[in-house]
């Protein structure tokens, strides 16, 4: 199977859900847009917080609304960058409800997929080339996301709302984990529509898959490293045992996003691979 193999039964996947992928495009294009806005309404904020000569730290006499304007401002800020982590972090279960339901599963369902499988398109071609437009997309679009995430993350509220890189939902935004666990999502509802067939049960459980990976990965993310003993500095931690500010407590580094990062990441790509795998074995035995 080469890629001129796929350009016709990819062209066809794109037709049938032009919708949905320009809405994600233009969303994409909107949050690439609005948070560095927002970073450096922030940033000339706090600008000229300081040309006024009033501080944060230290209110005086007349000080006290442009200060108050300052905060709310980078709250709200902060606030939105949250919501948009949040949203990078359910993005598996979309992608898995997308792929499941309305890419595999309703084909699958009302029988259309036999019009281009009785065109010369095998049913490894036809599944490929529905499973290429998502990994497409989320390879082109969420690295560059990503990255951007990480910027917004790193200089805008450090001082005043900072965004710690171990908290949820930012750890799951700034780093490979977003991508890995995307192409996780559409792995598990490529197997899920093909398993069962039917639109919505397959939808319900690939993202119940997907969600369960996703919460166990979460749970086990303190023990893929191994954790350092000894005081912890700046709330850079998950704590295992107590208060994070008790000498001997074991914790994590910013120096440990990296690995963790990575360890995880590996671990999503190969369930992914191995749900893959299955999907496209499933369709061989089932289409002898």
């Amino acid at each position: 199977m080469t890629l001129s193999d796929l350009r016709g039964p990819v062209r066809v996947t794109v037709r049938l859900h032009r919708h949905v992928l320009w809405a994600a495009l233009a969303l994409a294009l909107l949050v690439a847009l609005a948070l560095p806005a927002g970073r450096w309404y922030v940033q000339s904020l706090g600008e000229e917080l300081a040309a006024t000569g009033c501080k944060v730290e230290q209110t005086v006499s007349g000080c006290g609304i442009p200060v108050r304007g300052f905060l709310s401002r980078s709250l709200y800020f902060e606030k939105a960058f949250h919501f948009v982590a949040l949203a990078v972090t359910a993005l598996p279960l979309l992608l898995a409800a997308f792929v499941a339901g309305p890419l595999i599963g309703r084909e699958l369902e009302s029988g259309t997929y036999r019009l281009q499988w009785s065109q010369s398109v095998s049913p490894a071609r036809w599944l490929a080339a529905r499973l290429a437009v998502p990994v497409a997309a989320v390879l082109l679009l969420l690295p560059g996301f990503v990255a951007l995430a990480a910027w917004i993350r790193r200089g805008t509220l450090d001082t005043w709302y900072p965004i710690h890189w171990y908290v949820f939902p930012f750890y799951g935004a700034i780093g490979p984990v977003a991508v890995a666990h995307a192409l996780l999502g559409i792995a598990v509802g490529a197997l899920a529509g093909l398993v069962i067939g039917r639109t919505v049960p397959a939808v319900a459980a690939a993202m119940a898959s997907a969600a369960t990976v996703g919460v166990a990965l979460n749970l086990l993310r303190p023990r893929l490293w191994p954790a350092l003993d000894g005081p912890a500095h700046g709330g850079n931690v998950w704590d295992f045992s107590g208060p994070v500010d008790r000498i001997g407590v074991r914790h994590h580094p910013e120096s440990h996003f990296w690995p963790l990062q990575l360890v995880e990441s590996a671990i999503l790509l190969t369930l992914a691979a191995v749900a893959i795998v299955a999907a496209f074995a499933l369709l061989r035995r089932r289409h002898r």
